[in-house]
């Protein structure tokens, strides 16, 4: 199935993941640590066991933190 990625203020990639994956599998491929982001699926805020289908939209937001 295909997916739509963009990291919030970057570029948007088009993958092709497996049926099935979910959002955790998404940020592994594109080596991202969950700990580190928000996740937005179709405009919906998401655990990292999110089922993906094709045609969604994931938005993948960095956490920032610091002073």
């Amino acid at each position: 199935m295909r997916v739509r990625a963009r990291i919030w203020g970057g570029d948007e990639k088009e993958l092709e993941l497996p049926e099935d994956s979910t959002a955790q599998d998404l940020l592994e491929r594109m080596g991202i640590e969950r700990e580190a982001v928000i996740v937005k699926v179709n405009d919906k805020i998401c655990p990292e066991s999110e089922k993906l289908s094709g045609g969604d939209e994931v938005l993948i937001i960095p956490i920032v933190t610091g002073g």
